[in-house]
């Protein structure tokens, strides 16, 4: 989710009238500076003509934050109606434009998806930190449940976190058609940091992080996207429902960590991804810490590796063994 653009290729934004008497505005493709006006202009011409638009029909990977929070504040004050249809998707920018909707309609078979702001380049700097923030704000205004906004601020850019309908329908979003037992021939795939478009077998890790520590080996089969997901939700649950996050970066090191806190059958633990200086992942943990905070034993996701870790006086992590 761009927080800032160059010139591109506007949203195809047009409209038109149904049977009711009442119009639908679709908005396809990416969102750019320029699309706001060309919306508004498309809202005041139905208007000029009689008509009141009661729907915005809605398939679009994201783009501009500022251009698409503009439009989902024309959407919330029009008191119209999105919609997501079955093959089209909804992602980053166009997420806040959806939840906007007064009523939200989405079909079984689309992709409705979140994830956090990036710079021009697809960067993770300061100033898109800051727009993160903005944009969980406003979602929270628009009514998006924290479990669903703290997974939009600890994914990264060039990562997405597809909704499902389950997760949708806590928003107050109905589902029509009838749900499909088999993926959507040309369904946008997550992409992990620095990958291209692929397909490929997920890694598999434990489901219920209450039954997890990195001292016994998981033996379940979802993936490290279903993982965070129920780790954001427990953090969550834990925390008066906004997920315990943090960042912190080690210039000395030219790595930055993103992490979630929760609690693990009492104990406090997190996992964490590590992510190199061209935002590339490195390293996914799971770690349970001592009661003092300052003894933790991680697990490497990905080859189940496990060390031991202590604080030292300043407050930083120092490995002190392979487990």
């Amino acid at each position: 989710m761009f927080f800032a653009l160059g010139p591109g290729q506007s949203a195809e934004i047009k409209s038109g009238v149904g049977k009711s008497g009442q119009a639908t505005i679709w908005i396809t493709g990416e969102i750019v500076p320029g699309d706001f006006d060309r919306f508004s202009a498309a809202v005041k011409q139905a208007n000029d003509s009689g008509k009141y638009v009661a729907n915005v029909r809605l398939d679009s990977p994201g783009g501009n934050l500022l251009e698409g929070a503009k439009i989902a504040d024309a959407i919330r004050f029009g008191k119209m109606s999105t919609n997501v249809g079955k093959t089209a998707f909804c992602a980053s920018a166009c997420f806040l434009m959806f939840a906007a909707g007064s009523q939200k309609n989405v079909s079984y078979g689309a992709q409705v998806g979140v994830h956090g702001a990036s710079g021009e380049n697809g960067e993770e700097t300061v100033a898109s930190g800051a727009a993160t923030v903005s944009m969980a704000k406003m979602a929270k205004e628009l009514g998006v449940p924290p479990a669903i906004i703290g997974r939009m601020v600890v994914t990264a850019p060039s990562d997405m976190v597809w909704l499902s309908s389950q997760d949708l329908q806590s928003m107050g979003t109905t589902m029509m058609g009838k749900p499909s037992q088999t993926a959507a021939t040309g369904a946008p795939m997550p992409l992990e940091s620095g990958q291209v478009a692929r397909q490929t077998p997920q890694q598999t890790r434990p489901s219920d992080p209450m039954s997890l520590s990195p001292t016994s080996k998981p033996n379940a089969p979802p993936s490290w996207d279903d993982f965070v997901t129920k780790v954001v939700q427990l953090s969550a649950q834990q925390n008066g429902g906004r997920a315990n996050t943090m960042r912190a970066c080690q210039p000395e090191l030219k790595v930055c960590n993103n992490a979630v806190m929760f609690k693990m059958d009492g104990t406090d633990a997190m996992i964490k991804v590590t992510r190199d200086m061209n935002d590339r992942i490195i390293g996914r943990e799971l770690c349970t810490f001592n009661g003092p905070g300052d003894i933790r034993i991680c697990m490497d996701w990905d080859t189940e590796k496990k060390h031991r870790d202590m604080k030292d006086a300043r407050g930083d992590w120092i490995k002190v063994a392979d487990e």
